[in-house]
Parts: C-alpha cells; structure tokens; sequence
C-alpha cells in the first residue's frame, strides 16, 4: 500500500463491459498519486532493491528527479539525463538510442521524471523492452500518461506511435505548484481541444459513419470542464486548482486508452499545433516549445472560423449537383500546393499531405454520400457545436487573463508558419474534422475567412 497520507486514485479496470457503442473498452489498471508528498513517498515505496532506470532531462533533474533518486529504496539506480537547454526532441532516434541502453542494463523498472518528452520516450521503451515504468510528474503539462501512444518525431514530423502506459503516476502537488508558470498553463490549453474533439468525433461519426464512443466523448469534455473552471482559482487556491487539472489530464489519457486512439481528445487544433512544432521549429521561443500552449494557441486561433461556419449552417446549400460540378472542375492538389511560394513552408506541407491523403481527400461518390448524411442530420450537427464554442470562447478568455501566450510572438511561431497550415488542415492528417465539412459544402471561405483574417 502507499505511504501514509498518499490517497491513490482507484485503479481502473482492466476491462469494461460492452459499451453503448458497440465495442470492448480496455483499460489497463494503474496506480496514481495525486497529493502532497508523492515524490518522496513514491521513492520510499520501492521494495525488494530493484534495478531502476531513471529518464530525466537538467530540469526535471532539479525540480524532483534529484530528490527522488536521493530516497529510493532501489538496489541499483541508472540515470540518464538529457539536457534541459535545447529542450530534448522526442525523436524516434532517440527512443532507439534509449532503447538499446535499457536491454543492455535490464532493469526492473523504467521512472521518467518530467512531462510530455520524458514520459514519452519512456513509454515508447517500455513497449520496446517489455519493462514497466512510473511517470513522475513535474508539471501539469500534458494529458498522456496513459495513453497507448507516444507522439514522437518520425522523419522530422510528429507521429503517435505506439507504446505502453505508465504503470504508476505520481503528481506531487506541491511539485506541480512550484513549475514554471508556462508549464502549468499549458496543461490547460491542452485541455481546450477536448472541447473540439467533442465537437468533431461526434460530426465525422454523423457525416462520415466513423465509430463514436459518447460514454468516452462526454467523460473527457467532463474533465476538462472542471479544470478550465478550477483555472480561474489558479492564484486564489493553487493546490486544489493543481489537483483538478492534474485529474483531469488523466482523465483524457484513460479515455484515449479506453478508445486506443487520440480521437477523445484531439482534433484540428493538434494537427495546427504540429505543423507549427515542424514548421516553425528553428524559430520557436522557449514558450513554442511546450505543446500545450500551441494547441491552446491554436484552439484560439480556430474558433473565430469554427463559429462563423457554424451559424452559417442556418443558411441553405448549393444544390447538390452544383457542388458535385464544382468538385469535378477543383484542380489536382498539386496545383495548388505550388501556389505556396516558400519553398520551406511547401515542403512541410507536401510530406503530410503526401503520407496522410496522397489522393487529396475524398472521391466524387464519397462526397456525395457525405453530403446526403449530413443533410439527413445537419439539426443534430447544430445543436451541438454552439454550446461547446461558447465554452470555449469563455476558457480563452478565463487563461487570457492568467497569462496564457495565445500569440504567434509570444510563442515565437513565424507568421507565414502560423497561418500556412489552415489552408490544409483537412490534408495534414486523416481526421474529420469541421475543416473536412466546410470544404465538402463548399464553405471553406466561410471557415478560413475569419480565422486569417484574426
């Protein structure tokens, strides 16, 4: 049992029964702290002397991986620290390397110290090598502790690969309280996208028949609610405020476990934030670094487009075969890539487009087929995405006013890198998203519009 005055969230199960949905949701059980004193606790837990691997990089060195080797009840600890200054890429390079090193010691157990790149990378070799491992926390920064996949850079873009989720997380609050300011925001500018995703899992299930989880939809948008709601208590009562969003990030890592993919909890925003990660990545400022501020960034950069096109949906379609004529005279992808007159920014763009919708989206019967069902259920489409945009509408301005960096020079994304992938959002990954909608109706004016204009 842990330490005296470590409560651990209970463990979920292993296996749900049959969902609504029609399907069988796994997920693994997991031991997680949440509370003051969990790092020390953590590493005084330790039985038996294990051989401990330890993941950290010079700043989650400081902050609590020190401390936490320092108390470990392990027979033998093998440290690797990165450096902290560049922050260390996730490369798939860099897992091998990783890799290697871990089956030639042959641990007991795999710990990663940090956030996102660490845990990530630890993940990643803990499927590799077949090793469990611990996530401890540095910041509430990101929401995929337990997911079953690593987001790792795979021929200089980002990827999720598969991997395996942490055992144990340990989230020490008052490690947590004392991160960078940036770090902690993060945490709820990913959170923002759970808002989005509700929205367009929920519109691809409709126009395009993708399988759709509502049990799982409605319980990451939950959690994101109470910790976009707790952030405006972030100065007043930070541990409690700390405690929820950290809840609430594991929440969307069990719910992208539950479902085997990200789609609970990610959709256009990311597909933005990752370009801009690629495309901007010589330029990026310290802040552009962290991946929750860009989708945050990018949530906001979005909804000025997302609620125009949807209250345009009140306005009657073209006739449908006057949109199926428009589509049969569109010119190749190609084409239009060669308008983009940066050769960097073409290149960024081709490769995703090249690997993620080589035809360049839909054929003449499928978008025919999606324009019936959608016109079959465009009330249902409606109702749902005013209410979920004025939630996020107010949670921007909620983190507006803690600081949140929402602009392309506080974040250090070049302007041409951050308005370059709006254009191809619905190219850049095969998601569905209300970007994929405005275009099959010929609408992208309506969406686009408003988004670059801001």
């Amino acid at each position: 049992m842990p330490s005296p005055g470590i409560a651990p969230v209970p463990a979920a199960s292993d296996r749900i029964p049959r969902c609504a949905c029609g399907q069988h949701h796994h997920v693994s059980p997991a031991e997680i702290w949440i509370a003051p004193g969990a790092l020390v606790a953590s590493a005084e837990r330790l039985v038996g002397s294990p051989v401990v691997w330890v993941l950290s990089d010079e700043n989650t060195e400081r902050a609590a991986a020190a401390r936490w080797k320092s108390r470990a009840r392990a027979g033998r600890i093998v440290e690797r620290v990165l450096a902290g200054s560049p922050r260390p890429v996730p490369s798939s390079e860099l897992a091998d390397e990783l890799a290697n090193e871990v089956r030639a010691i042959a641990p007991d157990l795999l710990v990663a110290i940090g956030g996102g790149v660490i845990s990530d990378l630890v993940k990643k070799i803990s499927l590799e090598t077949g090793v469990p491992s611990w996530a401890i926390a540095t910041a509430p920064s990101v929401d995929a502790y337990r997911a079953r996949t690593a987001a790792l850079r795979v021929g200089g873009f980002h990827q999720a690969v598969p991997a395996r989720p942490a055992d144990a997380i340990i989230c020490d609050l008052e490690v947590l309280a004392a991160a960078p300011r940036p770090l902690i925001l993060a945490g709820f500018g990913d959170l923002l996208a759970k808002l989005y995703a509700r929205l367009d899992w929920n519109l691809a299930h409709v126009v395009t028949g993708e399988p759709y989880c509502e049990l799982i939809a409605d319980a990451a948008v939950a959690a994101a609610r109470d910790a976009l709601e707790a952030a405006g208590d972030l100065d007043r009562d930070p541990l409690a405020a700390l405690a929820t969003l950290t809840r609430a990030l594991i929440a969307a890592g069990h719910a992208m476990q539950a479902w085997g993919g990200s789609r609970p909890a990610a959709s256009a925003e990311h597909t933005v934030a990752h370009f801009w990660e690629t495309a901007g990545a010589p330029a990026l400022a310290g802040l552009g670094d962290l991946h929750g501020l860009l989708v945050g960034a990018a949530s906001a950069a979005i909804l000025p487009g997302y609620r125009a096109f949807h209250a345009s949906l009140a306005d009657p379609d073209p006739e449908l075969a006057q949109r199926l004529a428009a589509f049969d005279a569109e010119p190749p992808i190609a084409a239009a890539l060669a308008a983009v007159t940066d050769d960097a920014l073409r290149a960024q763009l081709a490769a995703p487009i090249a690997r993620e919708c080589p035809g360049g989206g839909p054929d003449r019967p499928t978008l025919e087929t999606r324009l019936r069902a959608f016109a079959a259920s465009r009330d249902r489409v409606a109702g749902l995405a005013a209410p979920l945009l004025a939630e996020v509408d107010g949670a921007v301005a909620v983190l507006a006013g803690l600081g949140f960096p929402f602009s392309p020079d506080a974040l250090g994304v070049p302007a041409d890198a951050w308005r370059a992938p709006m254009r191809w959002v619905r190219l850049l990954r095969r998601r569905y998203t209300t970007f994929d909608l405005a275009y099959e109706l010929g609408r992208e004016a309506t969406l686009l519009g408003p988004i670059l204009d801001a």
